[in-house]
């Protein structure tokens, strides 16, 4: 055995290894937040959370990750494995879409209610980056579709680019989502601090390989 093959298996392992522990948390995370929202009624900002959390962490990382999944391909072949990561990329934003909908229509609800109400949600660290997130996810999606008629390397690339920026930032404006008024009534301390531990290691383990690609596209280009 050479080293360059003990280093392949390595890799295999390694990667393989993060993407179990990601799709774990993915789930597990978004079990406890829907949970959660579904025993509040889905009411108020639960239904944001409800929406958000399903769109933006489970879907569009699990996007992420059925991509590059072997045992996948070897159970569904490669056109139809593209077909279920675009299933999720589209479904990550159509209900991501209803979830920030939710949230915009309450603000303006109350802003109407009080015209002097200070309505700052989408100024704030989790709204901001929420929405920049929603934005590069829509540019992933446009990006994308073309990919299945077309052979550009170059549109591959963005594609690329906008999958793993829009999840970064949504996972971010879920980091900072752990610090609003609902978490804090909804959880315990110690439970906000073990989200934001897990959702920190689901947005390292569910990027890196996907990462690693882009980096070596790149310095081929």
């Amino acid at each position: 055995i050479t080293s360059a093959t003990l280093d392949i298996s390595s890799a295999g392992f390694y990667f393989g290894f993060c993407a179990f522990v990601s799709h774990v948390l993915l789930a597990g995370i978004t079990a406890f937040v829907v949970h959660k929202c579904v025993s509040l009624k889905m009411v108020h900002t639960a239904g944001h959370a409800f929406y958000c959390t399903v769109a933006f962490v489970f879907c569009l990382g699990e996007a992420l990750l059925v991509r590059h999944s072997q045992v996948l391909e070897s159970y569904l072949g490669m056109f139809n494995l593209d077909l279920l990561h675009s299933a999720l990329g589209v479904l990550a934003f159509g209900i991501g879409v209803i979830g920030v909908g939710i949230k915009t229509l309450q603000k303006l609800e109350r802003k109407r209610e009080d015209p002097n109400a200070s309505v700052k949600h989408f100024r704030s660290n989790h709204g901001f980056s929420g929405i920049i997130g929603c934005v590069l996810l829509l540019c992933t999606v446009l990006s994308g579709l073309p990919l299945y008629f077309i052979t550009s390397k170059a549109l591959q690339l963005v594609h690329r680019f906008c999958a793993l920026s829009s999840f970064l930032a949504l996972m971010v404006s879920q980091m900072y989502s752990y610090n609003t008024g609902f978490a804090r009534r909804q959880w315990k301390a110690h439970h906000v601090r073990l989200f934001k531990l897990f959702t920190f290691i689901a947005t390292v383990t569910t990027v890196n390989y996907e990462l690693r690609r882009f980096s070596r596209e790149i310095v081929t280009l």
